[in-house]
């Protein structure tokens, strides 16, 4: 028995030692060695001239730790039903699921760094609920990008806007009914149901109130991430005011989270795809499309903000992560 957790104990160690040193060796190519981070940069330094951006660049970095916490409180309210856990581990929980999320497209692995902070709950379940939040989540960004798309639509306005209002109340009627998931269980073979059925019950655990505030925080998290775009991109003075930026941004959005993306080109493909709905939105507006180089800047800034140094802290935090358990803790 004592030979067997000294194995236990060694696995986890050298676990954490890989995740480690994968998550050092990928920061530093999305880092220290992109292009695209060096060219921020230099963009920075000639670009900013004047206090007042520098100003608006340190507001937007200022607001990370606010998009994080709620982030947080949004995690502790989704895990809630199968094991509370106090604010601050729910917070810490945010920065290794970004540590995470740098090996997988998309940030998918983002809840292997959360459930594995999980004392108690089944980390199957505890996997599950993060499609609450990630619905939540997505139906903010895909409302608004839909109401922003229908500023690009030059025929069919109505239309177009019509169908954004049809697909927004689908989504929204299937979130506060997610408890219906229960019975996909049938197109399971009999001998797996009372299994499936034993994990699909977790949906059932939540009121339509608790649905609301997680699907709230998501909605101000969306306009907390984008009004930190729209800062970086007045610090650039690229010359749109709040409702005009957001239009663009809002759109990026809806797209980045259609494209599929290998998350160490992540940085790449989220500047590109901001670049041509940034420029064909400034020549819709008959601004100078030059300013497209800026938005690259400003959608890069945002990552390293929000993204890279969150993973970076989380990359201390790995030691806290627990991959297995004694048999009495389940």
């Amino acid at each position: 028995m004592i030979h067997r957790a000294k194995i236990i104990k060694s696995t986890e160690i050298t676990v954490k030692i890989i995740i480690v040193l994968l998550g050092i060796f990928i920061l530093y190519q999305k880092i220290f060695m992109n292009q695209n981070v060096t060219d921020v940069w230099n963009e920075i330094k000639t670009s900013f001239t004047e206090k007042n951006q520098f100003l608006l660049m340190t507001f937007a970095f200022l607001l990370v730790p606010i998009n994080i916490y709620m982030e947080g409180i949004k995690w502790k309210l989704q895990i809630k039903p199968i094991e509370d856990i106090s604010n601050w581990k729910s917070f810490l929980s945010i920065f290794t699921g970004m540590t995470a999320g740098m090996f997988f497209p998309n940030r998918a692995g983002n809840f292997l760094g959360r459930i594995f902070m999980l004392e108690k709950a089944d980390r199957i379940k505890a996997a599950m609920v993060t499609i609450v939040g990630g619905m939540a989540q997505m139906i903010a960004t895909v409302g608004i990008g839909f109401i922003a798309a229908t500023f690009f639509v030059d025929n069919n306005k109505i239309i177009f806007l019509i169908l954004s209002v049809l697909i927004l109340t689908l989504l929204i009627l299937i979130y506060f009914n997610i408890h219906l998931l229960k019975y996909i269980q049938f197109i399971f073979p009999k001998k797996y149901k009372e299994k499936v059925n034993y994990y699909l019950e977790i949906f059932s655990l939540y009121s339509n109130i608790e649905l609301l505030k997680i699907l709230a925080i998501s909605f101000a998290r969306y306009f907390l991430y984008t009004f930190q775009f729209v800062l970086l991109i007045w610090a650039f003075n690229i010359p749109l005011n709040y409702f005009q930026a957001m239009i663009p941004i809002s759109l990026t959005y809806l797209s980045m989270m259609i494209i599929p993306f290998i998350t160490i080109t992540e940085i790449a493909v989220r500047g590109s795809v901001s670049i041509v709905i940034f420029e064909k939105w400034l020549e819709m507006n008959e601004i100078s499309t030059s300013f497209g180089v800026m938005v690259f800047s400003a959608s890069s800034l945002l990552w390293i903000f929000n993204i890279a140094i969150p993973a970076v802290i989380g990359l201390f935090l790995t030691h806290r992560l627990k991959f297995f358990r004694n048999k009495n803790e389940s």
